[in-house]
């Protein structure tokens, strides 16, 4: 019998995370600890970080019941060295990380015999960089590049060898709750099964090809939708990534934000757009639709229709995709 493995995870705990976790102590491997998001200086105490903390807890009571595992808050300026001796001391096998925005040095990967290794939410090499869904939704490259990579983590971000991937279906890109479901429980088949093999040495990887590949990064002026989007990709967008990207409609010369599609009225019409009672009402390429304006109403309603979507979602299984297999 194999003897377990330990690791160090960087993360936020949340519900997209916490299948990961779980995977990992049901396994039989052990988590040493999960580096977390700390607060801002001066804020260590407000309403919002306790808040955060509790939340983090009660997912973690959630899916792993009584094992609780030490979390280590860390947060700007994100000093590497002020928290190295701590995670040093751990002695764990490996690191695995997700959603961490920074570069993570070389010394700390150091630390642990396996190195590091990164859960990439795109079909590496395409769509490196922070904002990988959002691009590939944006772009209309879900279907062709949607997925998770586990990567080896270097120097350079998402630039190392690929040790394994799972493709996302079509019907998992219906909204944030499927894709965030898709995502959690790939991560989780991902670190379970793929991890160890790379630990034990019967997974290698295989490096990246040496070329040019578009960075996915989202700004945060807004994407204005017009005449010429399609009915589908704008409700797309606003399923997916409105709550963080500013999806909207221009009225008068001014962007006004959507939320959600309310109904389609029929074909185009060729009149302006126009708002009326925190609904939007405007020409897509194929149909006259009515969207919530984005508010902090249509935001709450947004939410709770996609924690009831998440809350009927049903198990599924993934392909995976080994990358440098030995026999």
């Amino acid at each position: 019998m194999e003897a377990p493995l330990s690791a160090v995870f960087v993360t936020e705990v949340s519900s997209v995370t916490a299948p990961m976790l779980a995977s990992w102590v049901n396994s039989g491997h052990r988590i040493a600890a999960v580096v977390v998001p700390g607060p801002r200086a001066g804020k260590r105490l407000s309403f919002g970080v306790l808040r955060r903390r509790l939340r983090r807890r009660f997912v973690l009571k959630v899916h792993l019941g009584r094992t609780m595992p030490r979390l280590i808050e860390f947060g700007s300026p994100y000093d590497w060295n002020a928290i190295d001796p701590q995670i040093g001391a751990i002695g764990a096998d490996l690191l695995i990380c997700f959603g961490y925005g920074k570069l993570i040095p070389q010394t700390a990967l150091e630390l642990f015999p396996n190195g590091g290794l990164n859960l990439h939410p795109a079909l590496l090499p395409h769509y490196r960089g922070p904002h990988p869904i959002h691009r590939l939704v944006i772009d209309q490259m879900h279907e062709a590049h949607g997925g998770v990579t586990l990567h080896r983590m270097t120097s350079g971000f998402d630039e190392g060898d690929i040790l394994a991937q799972v493709r996302f279906a079509a019907e998992d890109w219906h909204s944030a709750a499927t894709v965030n479901w898709a995502l959690a429980h790939a991560m989780a088949v991902l670190v379970a099964d793929m991890a160890p093999d790379f630990c034990r040495g019967s997974l290698a990887g295989l490096p990246q090809p040496d070329e040019t590949y578009g960075w996915a990064r989202v700004g945060r002026d807004p994407l204005i939708v017009d005449r010429q989007s399609s009915s589908e990709y704008v409700a797309r967008l606003c399923r997916i990534v409105a709550s963080s990207v500013s999806i909207s409609v221009l009225i008068d010369g001014k962007p006004i934000r959507l939320a959600q599609p309310v109904r389609r009225l029929g074909p185009p019409t060729g009149k302006e757009a126009r708002r009326r009672w925190g609904l939007v009402e405007f020409d897509c390429a194929d149909a006259r639709v009515i969207y919530l304006a984005y508010n902090k109403l249509s935001r709450l309603l947004t939410r709770w229709r996609w924690r009831r979507l998440w809350s009927r979602q049903e198990p599924r299984s993934f392909e995976i995709r080994r990358f440098g297999a030995k026999d």
